[in-house]
């Protein structure tokens, strides 16, 4: 649904929320929420270095959950995803989600109720959330500087956009809050050519607070990265290797597994390689989830249940300590919630437990001196695509930019091959985590160095 919601009053999430609320109570329903979700986008388009277009665009969506008891440990529940607004339509779709309360059975429990105690953390820029299109003139016009300036390589096309959005959920027992957040994205690409030769880059990610637009910093060292990659080379030989995975790389693959194995879910269903007050990691390795961390991209008050989000030390120098919780979970298990549920829209408005920000504490060197101490390893800045099994942690993924480590220098661009190992395994065989970190969406993450994995090459 495309509008301005100050031309259209009737839309905006508040009195929308009010047409939803009344809609749900005259078809007499005794338990429900309502998550509402209003993202307004403002864009800035690049055909190389001149700015192409610009964009501005909304969009107001809701789920409706209607929760039916079936007996004393279950219950039906239906949940309807829609944008309309007239009455008769929002009735069909109450309708429509209590009809399938009689299909999806889950385990029974109880929805947030109001009176609990959150924290304020900073979720938006407030200066920009005002006047996004000034701010968007004047950094997009600060990118096009930064893409020009660049001498390894050139940028064919990128955007940059900035999200606002709202969020409000309502429940049958009184609980009703609003946040505002705001975010970041950005992504483009660099080619490089030499002697006919050609080689890209395509770096993209999210951002929550402008303070860390650095592209002063990224766009130098992503127009190096697509330079390296016209000299880079598949590995030599299969062999067992030391592997350092940058941050973006450290993030990917812990958020998958530890995330997963750390869920009250996978503890339920006995499917967690973790067990409290056990080892999991060496006993240098912490990580902790952090709703609450400036600048992370799932900072907010309260997850998507209502819960407070927290700070939850999951490994504490390489003990597994807590698990993490949302609302079905913590009731199933007499627990508290840890503040960790997750709406997913394009899974029907489905709650899953998750990370809200992965925190890793750092280590005592700087990465030059880890390289440094290196005889034979390889530095790993991307894989196209790292997806390691949630519950197993084994993966293979293909090498996209990385570098030969040898007698402590940085030698050969290494492009091809493929690097497969175990996550859970590797928790246990880290050999150092670097002193400095990095803030890569949700997640503040340094470079870690793992023994022993194995490197295959595309070498016959």
């Amino acid at each position: 649904m495309n509008y301005d919601d100050k031309s259209y009053p009737l839309y905006s999430i508040e009195n929308l929320a009010q047409v939803i609320e009344r809609e749900i109570k005259k078809a007499n329903i005794t338990k429900w929420d309502i998550y509402l979700y209003h993202e307004r986008i403002n864009g800035i388009h690049y055909r190389k270095t001149d700015i192409e277009e610009q964009t501005n665009y909304c969009n107001l969506s809701y789920f409706i959950r209607v929760f039916q008891d079936i007996d004393a440990n279950s219950m039906g529940v239906g949940s309807i995803n829609l944008n309309a607004t007239s009455p008769s339509q929002i009735q069909k779709a109450i309708q429509q989600a209590k009809a399938l309360t009689q299909f999806n059975i889950e385990p029974k429990y109880d929805l947030v109720s109001p009176g609990k105690s959150y924290a304020d953390p900073i979720t938006y820029d407030k200066n920009i959330w005002e006047d996004p299109v000034s701010f968007l003139e004047s950094k997009g016009k600060e990118i096009q500087q930064n893409l020009r300036e660049i001498i390894p390589a050139k940028t064919t096309s990128g955007h940059f956009r900035y999200f606002r959005k709202q969020k409000m959920l309502i429940n049958s027992n009184g609980f009703k809050k609003l946040k505002k957040s705001s975010n970041f994205s950005y992504e483009f690409s660099f080619k490089a050519e030499k002697e006919g030769k050609i080689a890209e880059y395509w770096p993209r990610g999210y951002v929550k607070l402008a303070r860390d637009l650095n592209f002063d910093q990224l766009v130098p060292e992503w127009a190096t990265r697509a330079k390296d990659a016209l000299n880079a080379q598949p590995p030599q030989k299969n062999e067992m290797i030391d592997v350092i995975f940058a941050p973006e790389l450290v993030r990917k693959g812990l958020l998958t597994t530890v995330g997963y194995a750390a869920s009250a879910r996978a503890f339920y269903e006995k499917l967690s390689k973790f067990h409290c007050q056990k080892q999991v990691a060496v006993n240098f390795f912490t990580l902790i989830d952090d709703g609450l961390i400036e600048g992370g991209l799932n900072t907010s008050a309260w997850d998507s249940e209502g819960n407070p989000k927290q700070r939850t030390v999951i490994i504490n120098k390489g003990i597994m300590e807590h698990y993490l919780f949302d609302q079905k979970y913590a009731t199933l298990l007499n627990r508290k919630s840890t503040g960790n549920a997750q709406l997913k829209p394009k899974r029907g408005g489905s709650i899953s437990i998750e990370i809200n920000n992965l925190v890793v504490e750092p280590g005592k060197r700087q990465l030059r001196e880890i390289v440094e101490d290196c005889r034979r390893a390889i530095l790993v800045i991307n894989f196209p695509w790292l997806h390691p099994n949630a519950i197993s942690g084994d993966f293979g993924a293909s090498i996209d930019n990385a570098y030969m480590i040898e007698n402590g220098q940085l030698t050969t661009p290494i492009r091809g091959g493929i690097i497969s190992g175990n996550f859970y395994e590797m928790l246990n065989n880290i050999d150092e985590v670097s002193k400095e970190t990095r803030l890569v969406m949700n997640a503040k993450v340094p470079y870690i160095k793992f023994k022993g994995l194995r490197l295959s090459s595309e070498i016959l």
